[in-house]
């Protein structure tokens, strides 16, 4: 069996668990769908997403892209088909998600095929009352990448798309705690990084298509056994993501970072159809203005070191600019953080 036909098969063995439905009863949720869906925080903590926002790279990291380390290399020209893969693994620490990822990797000379689907042991969204937690599968991950270097200059670019696999409509005491986008999304990124023995220029850029969600919510009444059917269709609008920054290598397996990074959401859609079985009316609603549109900068600080071949990152943000253009449940941002832990393990 060949790569794609591996690719294939555990790609669509996956999809089909994506659930695209979910009654809820209104005496049981106060807010559910309409708050999760106005939360602007559910668009820019997306694990899908934040990695850009806010990733250095570690040292081991570094080496391997520079050609320090050779296993990247032999990798990339090997002919045994078997030892053209490569197994990280990658453990994501941040207020609203703690995740682990298992990237499996195919590498042919300066190109590389890549496949991750994280595992969220908590998932977070917020409510009026406090956070809600979740854990499960989230999104598949389908990537290709074409890389450039030499000893001082490294660039990736690379294209993805987010499958929908993670569970949109997880509930969690009748509370949405989605895993997923419910939608496929495309990813462009450029990750760049300019090298020097004790310091390091490093850039990455991202744009992100977002496709359309649906979610379908019927809502039971009790008391004269009637039911409302409300179909959502979302659109979250498009994002770009500029992460800077600049290094300085204190030792061989410890380095300071500071930087910036900007995300800018493009302004979305959101509407809904209502049918009701006591009635023949339809009520067609749809959001007007710069629905999610919003612009964020941060002011960023990091530290790297390398313990037993395993990177780890602890990177600290503070918001300096916020222009919500639609506000929601959460108006305003605090101080941030972000752990990275990651190594190579095949």
């Amino acid at each position: 069996m060949n790569l794609s036909s591996i690719l294939n098969s555990i790609i669509f063995s996956i999809i089909p668990f994506c659930v695209i439905s979910q009654e809820v009863d209104l005496y049981l949720i106060p807010e559910n769908v309409e708050t999760l869906i106005g939360n602007n925080e559910d668009v820019y903590s997306d694990p899908s997403l934040y990695g850009d926002v806010v990733d250095f790279p570690g040292i081991t990291e570094t080496d391997r892209r520079f050609g320090k380390n050779d296993d990247e290399q032999n990798i990339a020209n090997s002919e045994n088909i078997l030892s053209s893969f490569d197994i990280d693994m990658e453990l994501g620490w941040s207020k609203t998600a703690k995740y682990l990822n298992i990237p499996i990797s195919y590498y042919y000379k300066d190109f590389e095929l890549s496949l991750k689907m994280p595992f969220y042991l908590q998932r977070q969204v917020y409510y009026s009352h406090g956070y809600v937690s979740a854990y499960g599968l989230g999104d598949l991950v389908l990537s290709g990448s074409w890389k450039y270097a030499n000893q001082t200059i490294y660039n990736n670019i690379s294209g993805a798309l987010n499958f929908p696999t993670g569970n949109q409509n997880k509930n969690v005491n009748s509370y949405l705690c989605p895993l997923g986008t419910g939608s496929y999304d495309f990813i462009l990124t450029d990750r760049f990084q300019f090298s020097q023995p004790k310091y390091s220029i490093n850039a990455i850029l991202t744009y992100r298509y977002s496709g359309e969600s649906n979610r379908t919510v019927v809502i039971n009444y009790p008391d004269f056994a009637g039911t409302q059917m409300i179909k959502y269709e979302l659109d979250n609008g498009h994002t770009f993501v500029l992460n800077s920054s600049a290094n300085y290598n204190i030792t061989n397996f410890v380095s300071v970072f500071g930087g910036f990074s900007l995300m800018k959401n493009m302004s979305g859609k959101l509407s809904n159809i209502q049918t009701y079985s006591w009635k023949t009316d339809v009520d067609y609603q749809e959001s007007i203005g710069n629905y999610r549109e919003f612009l964020i900068v941060d002011a960023k600080a990091a530290l790297s070191a390398t313990v037993f071949a395993t990177d780890i990152v602890f990177v600290f943000s503070y918001p300096i600019y916020t222009d919500f253009k639609q506000h929601g449940v959460i108006d305003t941002r605090d101080f941030s953080y972000y752990i990275k832990l990651s190594r190579n393990i095949f």
